[in-house]
């Protein structure tokens, strides 16, 4: 780092940097973009008007051989999120990955044992962890306000009509499960406040191999977790958490970020609403980012959570391209 500041390198010009993080890093203290590659084009136009100071490498490889750059930012594919990880790992960069930083539990575990062996951060791009609607759900469940969780339901879906759109390409890791799913699983994950021990899905899966729809229920120590995913509906996104005593539920859990979010929340007979705004999730998951490479910790989206999504992604995949078969998560 340099006077304090994480120098972030990106590979590639993907959608999620061009509109998310690179003006993120300009909003967000302690950060800036000092190196993207992309092959040029109408991508590498758009990458120096936004970080004109960056510079602009051909390929992956050189970005990570740059001494310019600390820390690496994933936006790739899904089914490219492992290979580069580790090789920006092995390049002794710290890495900011996508989500979902894998759809197999074993891909997950290689990386984080790479990073903790070379005492390198490791997160995963969760940026709705970081809007104040999601720390505020996190304070009512740590409350007990709503006593023992038992039960909680997550939905997010849509459309994706582009058929060369990568989030739908099977071969690329593409589906509705790696898309938008993921977040359900981590809203499930959070909203229990451990991890799922069983897995049980049924999903409708495109000649490719990409599930475009999917459905299934996590089984938690002390209660169930119910997922709904599509790339092929109308838009929907719905997080609903019921505890013994009382409910929370959020009409934007994932993406207030878009025109902020609406929190409803039952204590015993007592109903309270709550309104968020936009915030700026992806600045201050950026800030995280950096403030753990400072202080040599995990960041907040770091190796547990990483490994804890990534074994309930696997173990509904398995499920549903077995037909439903239950799955050890």
């Amino acid at each position: 780092m340099r006077n304090g500041v994480l120098r972030l390198g990106i590979l590639g010009a993907a959608r999620i940097a061009l509109g998310g993080i690179i003006p993120a890093a300009g909003r967000a203290e302690g950060v800036e973009v000092a190196a993207v590659a992309t092959r040029g084009g109408e991508k590498g136009v758009a990458v120096r008007e936004l970080v004109p100071d960056a510079s602009v490498f051909d390929d992956y490889d050189s970005l990570l051989e740059s001494a310019e750059v600390d820390a690496v930012y994933v936006p790739l594919p899904n089914s490219m999120h492992v290979e580069w990880t580790l090789k920006a790992l092995e390049a002794g960069k710290h890495v900011l990955c996508e989500k979902p930083f894998s759809l197999e539990a074993d891909g997950a575990r290689r990386a984080v044992e790479a990073a903790r062996g070379r005492n390198l951060a490791l997160m995963e791009g969760f940026m709705y962890r970081f809007h104040p609607q999601t720390a505020r759900v996190a304070e009512i469940l740590r409350s007990g306000a709503i006593g023992g969780i038992r039960q909680a339901v997550a939905e997010f879906g849509h459309r994706l009509d582009d058929p060369e759109d990568v989030r739908g390409v099977g071969s690329l890791g593409g589906g509705s499960l790696g898309d938008v799913g993921c977040y359900c699983v981590s809203g499930l994950r959070l909203a229990f406040g451990s991890e799922p021990v069983r897995a049980t899905a049924f999903g409708f899966f495109d000649e490719e191999g990409a599930d475009r729809d999917l459905g299934g229920v996590l089984q938690f120590e002390g209660g169930v977790g119910i997922i709904s995913c599509s790339i092929s509906s109308s838009r929907r996104e719905r997080l609903e958490i019921t505890g013994t005593d009382g409910r929370i539920s959020l009409s934007a859990p994932f993406r207030a970020d878009k025109a902020g979010g609406e929190l409803d929340a039952r204590y015993g007979t007592d109903l309270e609403a709550e309104s968020f705004g936009s915030g700026d999730p992806y600045a201050k998951e950026l800030e995280e980012f950096a403030r753990a490479v400072r202080e040599g910790r995990d960041p907040a989206v770091g190796p547990d959570e990483i490994l804890g999504n990534a074994r309930a992604l696997d173990a509904l995949l398995r499920s549903a391209r077995s037909g439903g078969t239950p799955q050890k998560v």
